[in-house]
């Protein structure tokens, strides 16, 4: 086991790591992953038995309460499991999998659970101002190092965590406070008081599907030098370039109309970044809090995350990921051939830099996620950390077709509903809803899709005459179990109550 940490290195000293439960964590839970030892709380090696000891639940949140107000002096239960993983850190990892070093698999998943109670609210952001030692300490790490832990964040990050798997058995049930990544994105988790939001359990959201009408010339070739070594006859990069700018004079009166606003949601590359402040200014007037918008440049296709606090406005940039490639099935689907010959494979133009995801915990114990498009559908790096921290809300922007219930979008936001129970709302623009007639099927007004575990599928239409949408959304609390037995009964669980057309 310990040759095994070595390979995260650079750590602190073996006994300092016990001082900060955010560490204790990451070296638990790694063994833990790798050994699939955390399978032991659902099936016990034979003889065996779990949980190990009489009211451990309650012995286990006691403890950890204690070690989080200890500043940094394990108390009697962290220290004798701490003491046993000493004594035996030079087990074999093969006797953890298959549990013949049982007395090990008990401490380390005793610590495992005690680490993650101390966590509890690591990094809340009613606690930022706190003057309790160790929520500074954790809204520090957080902030100047991207991980609550010690151990290099290049290696391994712990991140608060607002849902987790409680269908099957991962290393991710086995945890409700933090959780575990070592991959290779860099995560960026924010925590902003917003102030009347997070005093609130209702909240209303307003998704403006624009541009409203899209028409074939939106779509041109990008020049041939980007090609560079492809070959030119069959593939090519095309570029979404709109005409028409950002109408604020309509923001400002579907938001008179809204009449209360908590937020609003553009489509993917619905706006230029000139439009940015406008809408932000609209959002002040109107008491809204949130703005999450794809903005389009040369080159560049990302989502701007926009947050109202008492200091001014917050702002978060991410990039997509992944390039759309427009094949002749798509080209036709949009009625594109005009601008984008069927014979080609078209490239959207847009440069790829680092991989950064944002999480945003926007208070009343609502975090957010954004993604772009495509982003939604690749199962890689990025969907295994929204896994492992579980955020309330996943909010993706496309340009695409309609949101029904048959088409891709939904397919992998079930995916997130059921694991690790997140919302998921997708919105486009109503312009490429309209111009989408695959195998000559009527036009549809879905411009939007809700999946929640709370209250299910929902798809959301743009009436005639509308020129935008407003939810109303709510949260409630749940009661579910970490695998290892632990009842919680306050995990967050966003609904969908109405939707309310919008005309100016």
């Amino acid at each position: 086991m310990a040759s095994y940490l070595g390979a995260f290195s650079p750590f602190p000293e073996w006994n300092e790591l016990v001082r900060w439960p955010p560490d204790v964590f990451a070296l638990t839970n790694l063994v833990l992953d790798h050994t699939e030892g955390y399978r032991f709380v659902v099936a016990p090696p034979p003889g065996r038995h779990w949980p190990p000891l009489e009211a451990w639940e309650s012995r286990v949140r006691r403890a950890g309460r204690t070690w989080r107000e200890a500043n940094g002096e394990p108390p009697g239960l962290v220290g004798e499991c701490w003491d046993t993983a000493t004594r035996l850190r030079d087990t074999a990892l093969a006797d953890v999998r298959s549990g013949d070093a049982w007395e090990l698999n008990v401490a380390l998943l005793t610590l495992h659970a005690l680490a993650d109670e101390a966590c509890a609210e690591a990094a809340s952001p009613v606690r930022l101002r706190s003057s309790d030692s160790f929520h500074a300490r954790a809204c520090e790490l957080l902030e100047t190092r991207g991980s609550l832990s010690r151990f290099s964040p290049s290696r391994v990050r712990v991140l608060p965590k607002t849902h987790f798997s409680a269908r099957g058995i991962t290393i991710r049930s086995l945890s409700r406070h933090v959780g575990l990544c070592y991959e290779a994105v860099d995560v960026r988790w924010r925590g902003v008081e917003p102030g009347a939001w997070a005093d609130r359990c209702e909240h209303d959201i307003v998704l403006l599907p624009w541009p409203l009408s899209v028409s074939a010339e939106d779509f041109r070739p990008a020049p041939a030098a980007l090609i560079q070594n492809m070959d030119r006859d069959r593939y090519g990069f095309f570029e979404f370039a709109p005409a028409r700018s950002l109408e604020c004079d309509r923001v400002a009166s579907l938001l008179q109309a809204a009449g209360r606003v908590d937020a609003v949601i553009l489509p993917e590359a619905a706006v230029g970044r000139e439009s940015i402040a406008p809408l932000e200014e609209a959002l002040t007037e109107h008491g809204g809090t949130f703005l999450i918008a794809g903005v389009r440049e040369s080159r560049r296709n990302y989502l701007h995350f926009g947050v109202r606090t008492a200091a001014g406005w917050s702002r978060f940039e991410q990039d997509k990921r992944h390039r759309w490639c427009l094949d002749e099935g798509q080209i036709r689907q949009y009625g594109l051939s005009r601008s984008l010959p069927p014979r080609k494979l078209w490239w959207e133009a847009i440069d790829l830099p680092e991989r950064t995801l944002h999480v945003i915990d926007v208070g009343g114990r609502i975090t957010t996620t954004p993604m772009v498009c495509e982003d939604l559908a690749s199962h890689d790096e990025v969907a295994d950390h929204i896994r492992r921290i579980g955020p309330s809300l996943v909010v993706a922007v496309l340009l695409d077709g309609p949101q029904l219930a048959s088409r891709w979008p939904t397919r992998y936001s079930s995916i997130l509903t059921d694991d690790p129970g997140s919302a998921v709302l997708t919105l486009t623009s109503f312009g490429m809803a309209a111009r989408s007639r695959p195998n000559g099927m009527p036009r549809s007004r879905v411009i939007a899709h809700w999946n929640s575990r709370a209250d299910g599928l929902h798809e959301i239409e743009l009436a005639r005459g509308a020129a935008g949408v407003i939810l109303r959304t709510s949260v409630e609390n749940s009661t579910t179990w970490t695998a290892d037995g632990r009842r919680h009964d306050d995990v967050p669980r966003l609904r969908l109550d109405g939707v309310r057309q919008l005309r100016p």
